[in-house]
């Protein structure tokens, strides 16, 4: 039985990441709520990452797509380049060597749902005993509001945590 599918676009910078992608992948093709579109941006790797990512892309086509920059950015740039390319609404981040919790899209939609208002949001994130990142899927605590000043004093929301809207103004410093 097929799982339900989110406007979601997941964006996932790769650097000399060939051997520890695939963790990467596994866990958004494993989620519970589906997203429509998987990026991969190989930021210039030249040592076999890219034809790696070429062969999930076949593997796992049409929703894993591979772009391949000419010149390395750094993951800025390449979440900026994944973030031109996306055809869904709504994008989410994940490095090629962090992992997501199975139903993390599934909370974090539904809780977006529950508040149409909102354009960007995160979570907390913690580091579980087998090296994956995990989110808790108690009933998580209340939503704080997150200020530009307080982004500017700290930034509170790891990559691997936030989902926004695509059609937002801000990008990634390069």
């Amino acid at each position: 039985m097929p799982r339900p599918c989110a406007p979601i676009s997941v964006i996932i910078p790769c650097y000399r990441c060939g051997t520890e992608v695939m963790r990467a992948l596994d866990s958004v093709l494993n989620q519970s709520l589906q997203p429509k579109e998987i990026l991969l941006m190989d930021d210039a790797s030249g040592d076999g990452t890219l034809e790696v990512l070429r062969e999930l892309e076949a593997a796992y086509a049409p929703r894993v797509r591979v772009i391949a920059q000419a010149q390395n950015g750094g993951p800025g740039l390449a979440r900026n380049v994944g973030w031109e390319a996306a055809t869904q609404p709504w994008l989410a981040f994940l490095d090629a060597d962090d992992a997501w919790h199975p139903r993390k899209l599934e909370i974090q939609w539904s809780w977006l749902a529950a508040h149409p208002g909102v354009v960007l949001c995160g979570h907390a994130t913690w580091l579980a005993a087998d090296g994956c990142i995990d989110l808790p899927v108690v009933a998580p605590p209340p939503a704080t509001q997150l200020t530009l000043a307080r982004m500017l004093v700290s930034n509170r929301l790891p990559t691997r945590s936030v989902m926004l809207r695509r059609n937002l103004p801000f990008r990634f410093q390069g």
